[in-house]
């Protein structure tokens, strides 16, 4: 089992290190209690070839809950409303917290222990030249967590919404931003999940609507299979462990996110300060 992170004296210096001794946000007990109520029922579930309605206006019949589906891959959704949080908000934080593991940690104490960009995509997640929005495409952060089935490590390889195959007509209409991605162990890598977290504007903020589809991977735009061999009750441990785990760390993103982007947005990261 991982224990929590203790930070270094060169962490403790850092000016956002004080967001780890604040106690996480936690999600409203409602949310877990509909959880608790066990899974959805797979009909009202979005299949991974219709994600373009998420970029409809309203919602869909199931917007948190999770279930297997009739061929065996695993559904995740979640809703989080994010006050006084912006798109560009997420963009940045999503091209800065995976450049050193404590930025990780912050998000969620409890579970992010350990996190940092693939050596050979350092170079796109810091180049100043393209929007903090792009950054992240195509590139892989490798990150130490529980997503409730214990300490993994994991790559999450993150792809653009036209990569992901969402309609851009329909995205540029229905969203702010999304952060998408294909994910699965780092050794033996392989791939297991894919995920989008689609925001759009409320009053006052945003709202972030998450999906992970487990059992699926998105390449060159298409849905592809990718859980062959895997035992079903890895893909319902996953379902489940993801259901709450959703909630925990992007309530306590909503609650942080404004502070710690005030406080760092405008601080330059440098290439040769994350090269090993």
């Amino acid at each position: 089992m991982t224990t929590k992170r203790v930070l270094t004296a060169a962490e403790k210096a850092k000016p956002f290190a004080s967001f780890y001794d604040i106690p996480l946000t936690p999600a409203p007990q409602e949310v877990f209690d509909l959880l608790d109520k066990g899974p959805i029922n797979p009909a009202d579930a979005l299949p991974i070839d219709q994600r373009n309605e998420l970029l409809e206006p309203g919602y869909l019949p199931t917007e948190r809950g999770y279930c297997i589906m009739p061929d065996g891959t695993g559904f995740v959704a979640g809703l989080t409303k994010m006050p006084g949080v912006t798109s560009e908000m997420i963009d940045w934080w999503f091209a800065w917290h995976g450049l050193e593991g404590l930025r990780y940690a912050i998000w969620d104490t409890d579970d992010h222990y350990d996190i940092h960009v693939a050596p050979e995509d350092l170079e796109r997640r810091l180049n100043p030249k393209l929007s903090l929005r792009e950054r992240n495409w195509n590139t892989t952060d490798i990150v130490t967590e529980d997503v409730g089935t214990g300490s993994m490590v994991l790559d999450i390889s993150f792809i653009s919404p036209e990569d992901f195959g969402y309609d851009m007509d329909s995205f540029n209409k229905g969203a702010t931003t999304a952060i998408s991605a294909n994910l699965g162990p780092h050794e033996p890598k392989s791939r297991l999940v894919c995920f989008s977290h689609v925001a759009r504007e409320i009053p006052g903020g945003i709202e972030l609507r998450s999906r992970f589809w487990i059992g699926w991977n998105i390449v060159d735009k298409i849905p592809v299979r990718v859980d062959q061999g895997v035992p079903a009750e890895v893909i319902a441990g996953l379902c489940k462990g993801l259901a709450y785990h959703c909630p925990k760390e992007y309530h306590n993103l909503a609650a942080i996110l404004p502070k710690v982007y005030v406080q760092n947005a405008h601080i330059v990261d440098r290439l040769e300060d994350f090269r090993k």
